[in-house]
């Protein structure tokens, strides 16, 4: 019983010490398919840059996304915004299927080489984010479908990368 008393005056006390102020800007970690360190600036009230630096099939990319936030009507918090944005990515990534071998002619034998590809294509963001602004930190969920275009011959889209963000705010 007095687990949940502490607990319960706790989160009164977090609740009436953090305010709804908005951060200007924050960094911190994205932790899924595409895992890496990201920054994000506010330009104007709830209109942001991000930027990330990440590695994605023994590459690494550098992402720019422009990011719209949308405050959610909670009844139990005002600190959660949902956002979405559209951005781009450069880098390299390692492939394992695009280029066959012939290693035997008789009977014909095949083998797939590894090769690193230059790759740039358009990233989209979908997301939840809670602004715990007492601590100061926000934590995210969010899905980003990218499609890329590699080594200038190839194309490919992923829908399902999602991740958790954790952000320290400054």
């Amino acid at each position: 019983m007095t687990k949940y008393f502490i607990t319960g005056f706790l989160y009164l006390v977090l609740a009436f010490t953090c305010n709804a102020q908005q951060y200007t800007q924050s960094a911190g970690l994205r932790l899924g398919k595409t895992s890496g360190l990201t920054y994000k600036k506010f330009l104007v009230e709830e209109k942001s840059v991000e930027l990330s630096l990440s590695g994605r099939n023994e590459g690494i990319q550098l992402i720019t996304m422009y990011v719209n936030h949308l405050p959610m009507e909670v009844a139990f918090s005002e600190f959660f915004y949902a956002y979405y944005g559209l951005g781009g990515h450069l880098g390299f990534e390692r492939f394992h299927q695009f280029r066959k071998v012939l290693t035997s002619v008789d009977p014909p034998d095949f083998e797939y080489e590894d090769q690193t590809y230059f790759i740039m294509g358009v990233d989209v963001i979908l997301g939840v984010e809670y602004r715990w602004l007492c601590i100061p930190m926000t934590v995210g969920f969010d899905i980003k479908p990218y499609f890329n275009y590699i080594g200038m011959r190839h194309a490919e889209a992923h829908f399902w990368d999602a991740a958790v963000t954790l952000k320290y705010v400054f």
